[in-house]
């Protein structure tokens, strides 16, 4: 166990490092630490710990350049989709195979990108002005190289509702104006990373309507 105390430690004191090469504020330091811990922590000293490094670091390095620049470097999204792709057979986190790995990869891909591209043609027709960047499009299909189809649609999903908040609360400081821009970029980052820890969505579904089923008939039994 002091073993693991350590590697914890040592870990911290690495992502602390890193977070100060990405940018050299406090809270890109101490994010960046937390965020390796978690991730060892989860995953110990193995490939899928490097590779999730690899994936939480690049989201981390997007998200500052949005919220200070309002872009997405393209290659961070092209890195991941290769890399994802590529590395899909030894990811845990898409599935329990070779080849159903591989699948929900190629998935996930197609639906981070295309559920973003999709919103954001709707969303210019109906506002009549762009809603929706190319950058966010090509980060979640990068993002869900990596964990899959089921988690890029949770991921998109809480960072509609997580992004649509901090808005209404910024709004109501008034720290932006109603037209104002929010990089949403930061918002599908966090969000992706958080699946990480999460089981597929579909167990979630499952567990509900099995208790809903047992309750149910609970219910008519009486």
């Amino acid at each position: 166990m002091i073993f693991f105390y350590l590697g914890l430690l040592l870990v911290f004191y690495i992502g602390f490092k890193i977070g100060n090469a990405i940018y050299k504020t406090s809270f890109v330091k101490f994010l960046s630490a937390f965020s390796l811990a978690f991730l060892f922590y989860k995953f110990s000293f193995s490939f899928q710990f490097i590779l999730f490094a690899f994936f939480t670091f690049s989201l981390i390095f997007v998200s500052v350049v949005d919220y200070f620049h309002r872009i997405i470097p393209v290659i961070f999204p092209i890195l991941l989709i290769i890399t994802g792709v590529i590395f899909s057979f030894m990811n845990s986190v898409l599935g329990g195979t070779y080849l159903p790995r591989f699948a929900n990869s190629i998935l996930g891909i197609l639906t981070g990108g295309g559920v973003l591209l999709i919103a954001g043609f709707l969303g210019q027709l109906i506002y009549k002005k762009e809603v929706m960047g190319g950058g966010d499009v090509k980060l979640m299909a990068g993002v869900g190289a990596f964990i899959g189809w089921e988690k890029a649609l949770f991921a998109i999903f809480l960072a509609a509702i997580t992004g649509s908040i901090a808005g209404l609360i910024l709004l109501a400081a008034k720290k932006i104006e109603k037209k104002g821009y929010i990089p949403f970029g930061p918002f599908l980052s966090a969000a992706s990373f958080i699946t990480i820890f999460f089981p597929q969505p579909s167990s979630f579904l499952n567990t509900f309507f099995i208790w809903e089923m047992h309750w149910l008939n609970k219910i008519i039994a009486m």
